[in-house]
């Protein structure tokens, strides 16, 4: 089998193999996708953030209720006649009294805590939104730089897949169709020659039997890489 062709069309292809994958590999590539998870990530705290905050405000609007409760209350009992009473409603009163500050004392404990915790939500929340704001500034910019090297080499690209399309033209289907399968697979190379009784791709010598169907055919896929292997 005449493999000339697919070694030319090989050796234009590498060119474009090493644009896409530096395209893959750009690093400019990689801080955009880094910069979208941290907006992402900050997205998502900014939430919870949000639904805690809502839910310490709901508590303290509760807490609020409940010493308003207790401050009438005492208001309440402060202002009975104590010189109508006996010694026993006294002492009821004076127990009251006593565990109804009690009860203020731990709302007002509770109301400075929860107060406290809103505070720390709403700085934690200031700083994630300062870093989703300074992620997307970033993400912008690596994707526009991005975009740029894309555009950089795109009419490379199309001009060596042109030429790539002529070449086609003048190599066998079949040879054709596992080149390109294995290319989907980001094989590269893909057509290697023999070196001695190995493959030439991954190394593995390959079983005499294989050598065999090598010299009679022409090319042969190698079991272990899958590349295809023809002898020079």
């Amino acid at each position: 089998m005449d493999i000339s062709k697919i070694l030319e069309y090989q050796k234009l292809d590498s060119n474009l193999y090493s644009i896409e994958k530096n395209i893959r590999n750009s690093e400019h590539k990689k801080k955009a996708n880094s910069m979208h998870e941290n907006m992402r990530n900050a997205q998502a705290k900014s939430v919870k953030l949000e639904q805690r905050a809502g839910a310490l405000i709901a508590e303290i609007d509760k807490v609020k209720k409940q010493l308003k409760t207790q401050n009438d209350k005492l208001t309440e009992f402060m202002s009975k006649d104590l010189s109508k009473m006996t010694k026993e409603e006294l002492d009821n009163i004076e127990s009251l009294k006593n565990k109804l500050s009690q009860n203020l004392n731990i709302l007002e404990k509770n109301l400075t805590t929860l107060a406290e915790n809103v505070n720390s939500v709403l700085a934690d929340f200031n700083k994630t939104i300062k870093v989703f704001n300074s992620s997307k500034d970033e993400y912008a910019k690596a994707k526009k730089s991005y975009d740029d090297h894309i555009k950089g080499v795109e009419q490379e690209k199309v001009e060596i897949e042109k030429k790539l399309k002529s070449l086609e033209k003048n190599i066998d289907g079949k040879l054709l169709e596992a080149y390109k399968k294995r290319r989907g697979e980001n094989i590269f190379p893909i057509v290697v020659a023999l070196n001695g009784n190995s493959c030439g791709g991954c190394h593995v010598e390959l079983p005499f039997a294989n050598i065999v169907k090598l010299d009679s055919e022409g090319i042969l896929i190698c079991e272990h890489c899958r590349r295809i292997i023809y002898k020079p």
